[in-house]
């Protein structure tokens, strides 16, 4: 029996993240107006996002959400369930250099180390604290994925790595002989 309760208590774990992120999805959107626009009435679309009602959004109803809004909290609550992360790529990169994506990458990992200095000796972290350092992780990493992406783009021949030599330069690093 004690076998079969502490199974429950993990898969009631499991579903935590996608919980709270339907509670942040919901806090952070019109569901009236966001349910004309799915074409989901809006008392079956608060329904569905309350963790505590049985009913449960459809992957259909997930996609149509998240690409609605632009807003992938309930993919990334639903990933982080399966222990995966989501990174959102933009549909049009920016023409960041790689030097400011590596800038930024620095400026969301200082956010996230302030919030744990600011927040450490407590046992309790209130849910918008947590949903904006979450928030802040999920930039880090779309940052860094970007990142990845631009260099695999920039690598695949010679006129990239010639533009990234100028990126290079340009953006203050030291030439043997000139400085």
């Amino acid at each position: 029996m004690e076998r079969n309760d502490s199974m429950c208590e993990f898969r009631q774990l499991k579903h935590q993240s996608f919980d709270d992120a339907c509670c942040a999805f919901a806090n952070r959107h019109n569901l009236q107006q966001l349910a004309s626009q799915s074409e989901i009435r809006a008392q079956v679309l608060r329904n569905k996002l309350n963790p505590e009602q049985p009913h449960q959004l459809t992957a259909r109803e997930l996609a149509t959400l998240t690409h609605v809004t632009d807003d992938e909290t309930l993919v990334s609550g639903l990933l982080f369930d399966l222990n995966m992360v989501a990174a959102k790529v933009p549909e049009h990169g920016d023409d960041a250099t790689l030097a400011t994506r590596a800038l930024q990458a620095s400026q969301h990992a200082g956010e996230i180390s302030a919030a744990a200095l600011q927040h450490g000796g407590n046992h309790y972290l209130p849910r918008t604290e947590r949903d904006r350092l979450k928030e802040t992780a999920h930039r880090g990493i779309r940052n860094l994925v970007m990142m990845v992406s631009d260099l695999e783009n920039r690598t695949s021949g010679m006129t990239p790595f010639l533009s990234m030599a100028v990126d290079a330069v340009g953006n203050g690093m030291p030439i043997p002989g000139l400085s």
